[in-house]
């Protein structure tokens, strides 16, 4: 084992240990370094990315197509950050399981979000037993590389559904996700899940960590067992958003606009 594999598997080890049921790991995803550094600077334990910021950033699309752009900010953000970095990487890129693993070791990451929507047929979800598979071959890859790399497995259902209705998805989702859990995922992520009863219902069914999205207050994600509470996206919309607002008040006189 190289010291840079050693030091990546001791990463991995930390970032894994961060996945606790009831005691959730706050992740406000980053989209370049200086945004990586001001989060990691506020108190993080962990960097995330957002793949649709990162995209969205550099005039790419959000659909799986954006791995050299994905892995150059990846690379950015790992260098400048002393925290372990996971990584969204959509579905993978259609890299196979050990090159996936092999660039994003490369880029200096240690985790990664895998989602299962199949971009190349209308955005539907893809054979959860194929996706499974998918996942085993990462775990496959990661170990063979000699870093316990953190998975982290999305689950698109709640995405997928015409009311993004977490509780009619709840039966596919617990199915999906003890598939991903018995290929190899450390954590599971419904996208779009926030109600804190129904974060109970998935953790009382899985017993495995679940990662989240955010909802006042935190106390009852955690209560309700989320080991993860991800902004996603979120972060770069708000920021954006707050810029815009502030560039208009400047352009109507304010002074004190960005003060």
């Amino acid at each position: 084992m190289t010291n840079d594999t050693a030091r990546l598997d001791r990463l991995a080890g930390s970032l894994r240990e961060l996945h606790q049921i009831g005691t959730p790991l706050l992740l406000i995803n980053a989209w370049d370094g200086p945004s990586a550094k001001a989060v990691e600077a506020a108190g993080a334990r962990a960097i995330a990315t957002s793949s649709a910021a990162v995209a969205e950033t550099r005039s790419a699309q959000d659909n799986n197509t954006a791995s050299r752009v994905a892995f150059d900010v990846l690379r950015r953000v790992a260098d400048l950050v002393s925290v372990p970095v996971t990584a969204d990487l959509e579905g993978g890129y259609g890299l196979s399981g050990p090159d996936l693993v092999a660039a994003l070791l490369g880029a200096g990451a240690v985790g990664c979000n895998i989602e299962d929507t199949d971009h190349d047929n209308g955005g539907t979800l893809l054979d959860a037993k194929r996706h499974a598979t998918y996942l085993q071959q990462i775990r496959t890859g990661a170990t063979a590389a000699g870093v316990s790399v953190v998975i982290n497995a999305r689950i698109d259902t709640i995405l997928h559904h015409p009311q993004r209705d977490a509780r009619a998805t709840m039966n596919e989702t617990v199915r999906r996700a003890q598939l991903y859990m018995a290929a190899g995922a450390d954590c599971v992520y419904p996208i779009g899940l926030r109600d804190p009863s129904i974060v109970k219902e998935l953790v009382d069914a899985l017993a495995c960590p679940v990662n989240v999205n955010p909802s006042p207050p935190f106390s009852a994600l955690a209560e309700a067992g989320a080991a993860r509470i991800s902004t996603g996206a979120g972060t770069y919309r708000f920021m954006t958003a707050e810029l815009e607002r502030r560039a208009r008040l400047m352009f109507e006189g304010d002074p004190k606009a960005f003060v």
